[in-house]
């Protein structure tokens, strides 16, 4: 059995609530999926804000030389 789905695993209680409430109510998933999406844009967002400080710090510190 995969490590996630063992009965002592904490994601394991939150997989299943989850299951049920896609079997329950089915336009649960185009929830998800607008969740998912917007996940992913504040993750790129971050991505390039980290990439863009980091080229600004090593500016930075070229010219403090």
């Amino acid at each position: 059995m995969p490590q996630i789905l063992q009965p002592d695993n904490p994601y394991t209680l939150f997989l299943i609530l989850i299951l049920l409430i896609l079997s329950s109510m089915p336009e649960t998933e185009t929830h998800l999926m607008f969740l998912k999406s917007m996940l992913e844009a504040v993750q790129f967002s971050v991505r390039t804000f980290q990439t863009g400080m980091g080229s600004l710090y090593s500016l930075t510190q070229l010219a403090a030389k």
